[in-house]
């Protein structure tokens, strides 16, 4: 859950992104059905924590991507809010909502989807964000 705030903390915190979803509407898990477009639902994909030696220290290095799914009523849209969630050039480090962050760093882009019975047009942007965690 921790890479989740991580990215939800730093969505929220982005003005572009902000001019086009209201942070109300940036959302751990699955963006709840009825909730007004556009919205961004976040999703942890994968998780390695990187083990130690002695298996006793009291924290752990993690490597999570997380998944940035857009939810928009019109392609045009879809395509704004996925670029404003790009977050700028760089790796994001230090404090990030309490958590210990060594980097976050863009990775994939996922396909169009689109559900036109529903007006629905969605994409996601994946982040690969490491952090130290209480082991």
């Amino acid at each position: 859950m921790s890479a989740i705030k991580v990215i939800r903390a730093l969505l929220v915190a982005h003005a572009p992104v902000l001019a086009l979803v209201p942070a109300a509407r940036i959302v751990a898990g699955t963006v709840p059905q009825g909730t007004p477009l556009p919205a961004i639902g976040l999703t942890e994909i994968s998780r390695v924590e990187l083990p130690t030696v002695s298996l006793g220290q009291r924290a752990v290095q993690v490597t999570a991507r997380v998944q940035v799914t857009v939810h928009a009523g019109t392609y045009p849209d879809q395509k704004a809010v996925l670029q404003a969630a790009r977050m700028g050039a760089g790796a994001h480090t230090g404090n990030v909502a309490g958590i210990a962050v060594r980097s976050v760093m863009r990775d994939v882009v996922g396909p169009d989807m689109s559900d036109l019975d529903a007006g629905i047009y969605q994409q996601s942007r994946d982040f690969k964000v490491v952090y130290v965690e209480e082991n």
